[in-house]
């Protein structure tokens, strides 16, 4: 009996720990203060939009 090739394994990334990549500590209060409003307001940059349901139209149509 013949199997197929395998494909190699996947490699992981590395896990990297986020309170580790900013520096919150050193710094002048305007740098820190800076760093806290660009922490704070990019935390859901990437975020999907929340759920809403569809139009009247297109729900009429997948019945």
């Amino acid at each position: 009996m013949r199997l197929p090739p395998q494909s190699a394994p996947v490699k992981r990334p590395e896990l990297v720990r986020p309170h580790e990549c900013v520096d919150v500590v050193h710094g002048t209060p305007e740098q820190l203060v800076a760093v806290r409003l660009q922490l704070m307001h990019g935390a859901n940059f990437n975020d999907p939009p929340p759920w809403a349901l569809g139009s009247y139209q297109t729900m009429s149509r997948q019945r």
